[in-house]
């Protein structure tokens, strides 16, 4: 456990259920646990991000989590820490706070070995739903580190 009690694997949990969810669904409240650092588009394009969105660093020692927002897209990552934990963290984070939350796949990624993709969609009730991927390595993975990618749609209709 780190800074306000938290391990990477809950502040990432945290900011995808609390943050973007959230703010897709209609209903942010409050806020993150722990102060971001908004990173500069020379730090962002460092890590390989595009121009144009914004990125927040959460310092949790012994690295951090970071969120980026671009569009209608966010993203959630950090490495090394308990990795191997924020899949089953995240799943029973969505599920608690979105019941209509339902597994669409998980499958092997087709760039990274020992690394899988587990896809989700999370509908809101009021037209508004999001696709929810969440890259995850087991032990043996070369690239330890956690992802979720999450994208915000609409139902027409």
């Amino acid at each position: 456990m780190a800074a306000a009690g938290l391990t990477h694997s809950q502040l990432a949990a945290k900011l995808v259920v609390e943050g973007s969810l959230a703010s897709i669904a209609g209903n942010v409240q409050g806020k993150m646990p722990i102060a971001p650092i908004v990173l500069s588009e020379l730090e962002r394009a460092d890590i390989k991000l595009q121009q144009g969105g914004t990125t927040l660093f959460y310092p949790l020692p012994p690295t951090g989590v970071f969120f980026d927002m671009h569009g209608a897209q966010a993203v959630v990552w950090f490495t090394e820490a308990d990795y191997t934990r924020g899949l089953q963290t995240l799943e029973a984070a969505m599920k608690a706070a979105f019941p209509r939350t339902r597994q669409l796949s998980d499958e092997a990624s087709p760039q990274e070995k020992d690394v899988r993709v587990r896809s989700f969609e999370v509908d809101f009730g009021n037209s508004r739903l999001a696709l929810v991927n969440a890259e995850y390595g087991g032990a043996r993975a070369e690239s330890k580190r956690f992802i979720v990618r999450i994208v915000a749609q609409v139902r027409k209709g």
